[in-house]
């Protein structure tokens, strides 16, 4: 699209859709720290360039400090119930009491000491001497990586974890060495990917993934491009000791190569862009096979905005191992672009271990009375989503309540039976689900719709919801989806069928069976499942009144 023809546009696409695909100007907020200063002029500095979400405390505010147990890198796990440290050197008494002193706050989880500073673009950087962290902050990432020569592994999976973390400054260059501890699980993997693990609650296509990866024993690398953009903050935080998340302006590809000692490699590339061409031409020339996975048609420009280059495009195309689509419009596009290539059709799936047809607790949001509870889950902005649809649903049903769950920027008018219950975290999900008639997917009928895989529908047949929706071509043929075109047509359809098959539809729709085509398609094998999960905890990042940002 010509530079002329983009400025037409632009003012047509709402800014909202634009802002999810641009990165943040400051990578901020994303930690809840302390900062522990007893001078006054270093006090003053930290608190006039670090957010809300950091505070500085006086050394003497957290009380006795507890028992640490402390050892030296490299020497074995302890085998005690209390904190545990790791520290590059021994240290003196008051370092050793300046390391545990903050962990008499339950409310801290981490201490740190060493060399540390704010940049406005990166956050919080720390050059880490000690670490301590409470036993349940350790175990819960599985302790420390092995040969974790300069702490920066530790210091990373207690970061990006979300407990509190009390730093100590001490003098010294702030910027932190790369990570080296090596990675030697049965096979190393990159995803990626253009938003967070943490973006749609958790479920994006890209963190379905690689929590399915985790789980066969493959260490996974999830590089995002763009921050989410949505208006409000989870705190989701996926802990596994296979996984590290990167915004792509962190991840240095040489440093991460220098650790892998395993021969299985793999990168899924989800998002065409000049700088993800860098990063997979890199890792193609150390071994990993390429698959490039389709997940939208990015030339149309609400989706690829303003960073989509077809030519960037059909390098990854040309150079990839093999090439995938999550919709059968994708996987033609990608026949005829790469001029007659097999391609994989991939459609999206449902997380087996979540969505396991549980009885989960209700949640005390869902609408009250009694008739049929509608379900929508999933983005509500763009120009695919049918709101007609959605209002004559709400006035052909008037006596059912709809529940639509997802991050709300405004909406036209609804009727009154329409409940707006705001974003949630992909693991509740299934407490909303368990509890609903039928599972709606209020799509227009366009291009952009057929090419799209609807996540919400597997997840809702996994947990026995039948699914209402318009005759979206990923879904003909899917038992369980009453298709129409009206809208309230196939609502009442579903509302009269037996419900589906929730462990037939988690057994044909389920990440293992969709990655294992993936797998096959590299020609490679998929390792089975160690039993592992991803554990996802809900830490969002505490805000304070200026008032309270110093202790």
């Amino acid at each position: 699209m010509t530079a002329r023809l983009k400025k037409l546009v632009r003012p047509l696409i709402p800014a909202h859709l634009v802002a999810r695909w641009r990165p943040p100007p400051v990578a901020s907020g994303q930690l809840n720290v302390d900062v522990v200063l007893a001078d006054g002029a270093a006090r003053q500095a930290w608190l006039a360039s670090t957010p809300d979400t950091v505070r500085v405390v006086s050394p003497g505010w957290y009380g006795p400090a507890p028992d640490v147990s402390v050892l030296l890198v490299g020497s074995s796990e302890p085998g005690l119930d209390g904190p545990v440290a790791r520290t590059l050197r021994p240290l003196s008494p008051e370092e050793s009491a300046q390391l545990a002193a903050p962990l008499a706050d339950p409310e801290v989880g981490v201490s740190v000491l060493g060399p540390a500073g704010w940049d406005a673009a990166r956050g919080l950087m720390v050059r880490p001497v000690a670490v301590a962290a409470t036993r349940a902050a350790w175990d819960e990432v599985g302790g420390g990586p092995p040969d974790d020569a300069n702490l920066r592994g530790l210091v990373t999976r207690l970061f990006q974890a979300g407990h509190r973390i009390a730093l100590t400054p001490q003098v010294g260059t702030a910027a932190a060495a790369p990570r080296v501890d090596p990675i030697r699980a049965i096979g190393a993997a990159v995803v990626l990917a253009a938003v967070p693990l943490h973006d749609v609650g958790g479920g994006f296509r890209g963190a379905q993934i690689a929590m399915e990866l985790c789980r066969r024993g493959i260490h996974v690398a999830y590089v995002a491009e763009y921050t989410s953009g949505h208006s409000v903050d989870l705190g989701l935080r996926f802990i596994h000791p296979l996984l590290e998340e990167y915004r792509q302006e962190d991840f240095e590809a040489g440093a991460y190569l220098e650790r892998v000692e395993t021969d299985l490699r793999v990168v899924l590339v989800e998002l065409p862009s000049p700088s993800m061409w860098e990063v997979t031409r890199r890792l193609s020339r150390s071994g990993y096979r390429v698959a490039y996975d389709l997940i939208d048609d990015w030339s149309d420009e609400a989706l690829g905005g303003w960073w989509y280059s077809p030519a960037i495009e059909d390098r990854f195309i040309a150079s990839a191992d093999t090439l995938a689509g999550s919709a059968r419009a994708l996987v033609r596009k990608l026949e005829e672009r790469s001029g007659g290539r097999p391609v994989s059709y991939v459609p999206n799936g449902v997380n087996e271990n979540m969505f396991s047809g549980r009885q989960a607790d209700a949640p005390d949001d869902i609408p009250a009375g009694p008739g049929p509870l509608l379900s929508y889950h999933g983005s509500l902005y763009g120009d695919w989503f049918d709101w007609d649809a959605l209002r004559a649903v709400g006035e052909a049903f008037p006596e059912a309540r709809l529940q639509i769950i997802g991050d709300e920027h405004g909406h036209p008018p609804v009727p009154p039976n329409v409940h707006f219950l705001g974003l949630k975290p992909q693991f509740q999900l299934p407490g909303y689900l368990a509890r609903a008639d039928v599972s709606l997917v209020p799509f227009k009928l366009n291009e952009t719709t057929h090419a799209v895989s609807p996540l919400k529908a597997y997840e809702s047949l996994a947990m026995g919801v039948p699914v209402a929706a318009p005759p979206l071509e990923p879904l003909v043929g899917v038992e369980g989806t009453f298709l129409d075109e009206d809208l309230p047509v196939a609502v009442r359809a579903a509302l009269a069928a037996p419900r589906p098959d929730a462990s037939k539809a988690r057994a044909s729709h389920g990440w293992a069976e969709r990655v294992g085509r993936l797998f096959d398609a590299l020609e490679l094998p998929l390792p089975p499942s160690d039993g592992s999960d991803i554990v996802i905890k809900q830490r969002p990042a505490v805000r304070y009144d200026a008032a309270d940002r110093a202790r």
